[in-house]
């Protein structure tokens, strides 16, 4: 054993802490855009089910379906469309 890698070890340690706090702060963040996204969506639903803004229903029939990428978001939020379409 080297009397170098002692000191070695305590700085591989530290940058590992670093890491980890990084790592934690980045799940935070996450949770809160996640957050965000969950409260923005539940506002436009409630706005939508009231029919509180003029045209919003339109619009969101017209586009929700073209604003998605994946065939199976599409497949999910079909009923919606339709649903926005009758009322």
């Amino acid at each position: 054993m080297s009397l170098l890698d002692g000191s070695d070890l305590k700085e591989q340690q530290k940058i590992n802490d670093f890491e980890l706090k990084i790592n934690r702060e980045k799940q935070k963040l996450d949770k809160k855009l996640t957050r965000k996204k969950i409260l923005l969506g539940a506002f436009l639903v409630d706005a939508l089910e009231k029919d509180a803004v003029d045209g919003l229903k339109e619009y969101t029939a017209d586009n929700l379906l073209g604003f998605l990428t994946r065939q199976g978001d599409k497949d999910l939020m079909a009923d919606l469309v339709k649903e926005l379409r009758i009322n």
